[in-house]
């Protein structure tokens, strides 16, 4: 069963995340990730209109789309496009020009700490250097897509239903785990000590928390979330939110959590700049501020999702095919 099929079951949207790329890729989990690196993907990132509409599938493409820690990246590297440190508050969408590679989208981003790739099945694999998108060629495994990629902080892995891979050097080789054998990157988070795995398929609601390469089954108590990839953080607490269920997590317990201004958000297309925290679900858009999402005046393009920004390290992007914008 492909993964289009198992989100119309209930399978949910995006970062990311897959939680590895979070504040520092515009994706929840980004300072961890720069300390342990969490999972990935498109994390600050999201989707809007539940499991049938793509934009509100949490791919780690938006959750955490982007994925993983942009510290390991020298601002004086060629890979790099620009010289200067991203800063916000972001106001402003301006049309960038990429060479290369000009139609793809920014949850397929990811990275490994030090280049920055773009991963959609076995013809498009790129690595980006400066302002252009050179063809990236891969050992053992090619067809993948980056957001199905995710990091235990240590080793970086790529998960689509039963096929798992770990990345070494330029290879990526097959991946046994025990416990369980079905799930996505996009599945994976991580609340800064423990990495878990939640995900909902035909109907049925799984929790896992990683112990070396067994996943165990997790016991939450209160609420339980369906989607690891519409879970985020605002750098304090962790949240989970999919269409008007909004949790908080308070030790091993989801408490209902009661958001002012805008209520029925997605996880997977929450953002951040480092300074404030977006949400983007098309033309919805908004900025939290406290317990309240207020809305948020965009100039240059203003209809976009959070699960399809992601950073450089340097600059925030936005790419949907041939829609490309860099945030200023």
């Amino acid at each position: 069963m492909d993964k289009q099929t198992l989100s119309n079951y209930g399978w949910l949207v995006i970062v990311t995340l897959i939680l590895a790329v979070m504040l520092a890729l515009a994706t929840p989990f980004g300072t961890y990730v720069g300390d342990a690196v969490v999972s990935v993907a498109n994390g600050f990132v999201g989707a809007s209109d539940a499991a049938i509409d793509e934009d509100n599938i949490a791919t780690n493409e938006d959750k955490w789309d982007s994925k993983f820690d942009y510290s390991g990246l020298n601002k004086d590297n060629d890979n790099q496009s620009e010289t200067q440190t991203p800063k916000g508050p972001l106001s402003t969408l301006t049309t960038k020009t990429w060479n290369g590679l000009t139609n793809f989208n920014g949850n397929c981003i990811w990275t490994d700490g030090t280049n920055i790739y773009y991963s959609s099945g076995s013809t498009e694999q790129y690595v980006l250097n400066g302002d252009t998108w050179v063809t990236k060629t891969w050992n053992g495994f090619t067809n993948f897509s980056g957001n199905d990629i995710w990091t235990d902080g240590t080793n970086i892995y790529s998960s689509d239903t039963y096929a798992h891979y770990v990345l070494q050097g330029d290879t990526w080789v097959k991946k046994t785990w025990n416990g369980l054998t079905l799930f996505f990157g996009d599945d994976i988070w991580t609340d800064g000590t423990n990495i878990y795995c939640t995900k909902y398929y035909n109907g049925i609601n799984e929790n896992y928390v990683l112990q070396g390469d067994t996943w165990v089954e997790k016991t939450w108590r209160g609420s339980k979330p369906l989607f690891g990839s519409s879970i985020w953080t605002d750098g304090t607490n962790i949240y989970y939110s999919y269409n008007g269920s909004n949790y908080v997590l308070q030790g091993d317990y989801w408490q209902t959590k009661t958001w002012k201004g805008c209520t029925g958000i997605y996880g997977s297309n929450i953002w951040t700049d480092g300074i404030d925290i977006y949400y983007s679900d098309g033309s919805d858009q908004y900025v939290l501020n406290g317990d309240t999402w207020e809305p948020k005046t965009w100039n240059g393009l203003t209809n976009f999702y959070g699960s399809r920004v992601w950073t450089d390290g340097t600059n925030y992007r936005y790419s949907y095919g041939t829609n490309q914008y860099v945030f200023s």
